[in-house]
């Protein structure tokens, strides 16, 4: 919560209890951020005329995670009050809520009510034409980098203010603060990199090995920024954190980018030594394995990993990239086992492991039982084919299948597919 002056808070610091010398002020009540104290003197200030240090009670509300609705009809009778600061006077109606221009929707501070709206509900609308007014007067301060955050995380629309984003990032290129939060918020929600090139290159010059650099650099990456752009500062930022759990999001974001090993794998082998059976490490394995890294580097890791987290939702995608990338199916054939049993032979993804691991010549009866389950659900499917196609082109029995073939046939036997289907049958024995 921004610091907030005594005189600013005298309005806020009336006491609402019957002995008041004895009893918390409401500012002080408001300064526990807790919602059950506050409530109920939170009530009796919004039920005054004169809603003095405004800005202050709505934010404290918000950030203690009091609900929204019970400011929403005095937050906006504070920004009609106040949607015509320093023009004529509203009616009496409206006139009741205005505040000092301290106090008011367009002064500077009435970011950190809008910050503390958007994050608390998502709700874009209430506070939209006020916020616009607010970046008329103060778009370009540093404090207005917060606001942008807030606007872009919170679902607004990037085109409602990217002109000023593009202009506030390449004003503030020696900052720290908010700007790497408004890095990463651009290009997360759809902002053309291309657009703040320039200004990252400037910051980055400054800021490459600070920590929170890290998240921008996969921001950049994922949104389809050039990497050699970043691919030197990342490798400075690298050696100082690449052992960082944070260094996670960074190591997929350039593979799957580049599918480049080489800058990459010392720093990830020392992140290995510490994290590698943390949950995480998961997308680490998958993109190296996908990038056309050695097996042999993450070998071991992995082994250990899956007997952490053999049966963790996630660990069929580990499977899959080390039977696509390798065709050994040793290291995996406990871990598939054991997840099946977990998840059932219908669970999402599922048939990706049942590809997977028939095409790596893996034994179909680890998967019969499991594979009959899936198909008494979804042999109508069209994707069935898939299914049905791998079980028998790679040793399945086809009496194991032959039923929902059958099935599938009754649907789909005239559709283009199906002779692949019947050819498949055919060369097992069926």
């Amino acid at each position: 919560m921004p610091q907030t002056t005594q005189i600013e808070r005298v309005g806020a610091d009336t006491d609402f209890a019957p002995s008041a010398h004895f009893a918390p002020s409401f500012g002080d009540l408001l300064d526990t951020g807790e919602p059950e104290l506050i409530r109920e003197p939170l009530r009796g200030w919004l039920a005054r005329r004169d809603r003095a240090g405004a800005t202050y009670v709505y934010e404290a509300w918000l950030k203690a995670g009091g609900e929204p609705e019970l400011i929403r009809e005095s937050l906006l009778g504070w920004l009609a009050g106040n949607a015509t600061s320093g023009n004529a006077a509203t009616d009496n109606a409206t006139a009741a809520d205005s505040a000092t221009a301290a106090d008011s929707a367009t002064a500077e501070r009435a970011s950190f009510v809008y910050s503390a709206w958007l994050k608390a509900t998502g709700d874009v609308e209430l506070v939209r034409d006020a916020i616009g007014a607010w970046f008329e007067l103060h778009g370009e301060l540093p404090v207005a980098g917060f606001l942008y955050v807030a606007w872009l995380s919170a679902g607004g629309e990037l085109q409602a203010f990217s002109e000023r984003i593009c202009d506030w990032l390449a004003a503030h290129t020696n900052d720290e603060g908010e700007v790497h939060h408004l890095y990463s918020a651009w290009l997360e929600h759809g902002g053309e990199p291309a657009l703040v090139a320039g200004s990252l290159e400037r910051w980055l010059a400054a800021h490459a090995r600070d920590e929170p650099a890290g998240p921008v650099y996969a921001s950049w990456l994922r949104a389809g920024g050039a990497p050699l752009l970043i691919a030197e500062p990342a490798a400075r930022w690298l050696s100082v954190y690449g052992a960082s759990l944070s260094a996670s999001f960074v190591y997929p974001a350039w593979l799957d980018a580049t599918g480049e090993v080489e800058l990459v794998r010392e720093p990830i082998r020392s992140w290995l030594a510490a994290h590698a059976t943390d949950r995480s490490a998961r997308y680490v394995y998958e993109a190296w394995l996908k990038a056309g890294g050695e097996p042999d580097f993450v070998r071991e890791s992995i082994r250990g990993w899956l007997v952490a987290h053999a049966t963790d939702p996630s660990a069929c995608f580990v499977c899959e990239a080390w039977l696509q990338a390798t065709g050994e199916v040793d290291l995996v054939r406990d871990a598939i086992g054991a997840w099946l049993a977990e998840h059932g032979g219908v669970a999402p993804g599922v048939t990706y492991v049942y590809g997977a691991w028939l095409q790596a010549g893996g034994d179909p009866e680890l998967l019969r039982e499991p594979i009959r389950d899936w198909l008494a659900a979804n042999a109508t499917k069209r994707s069935a084919s898939f299914v049905l196609q791998k079980w028998l082109e790679n040793g399945g029995d086809p009496a194991a299948v032959s039923d929902s073939l059958r099935r599938w046939m009754c649907v789909h036997g005239e559709s283009p597919g199906a002779r692949y289907v019947r050819r498949a049958w055919v060369k097992a024995g069926g």
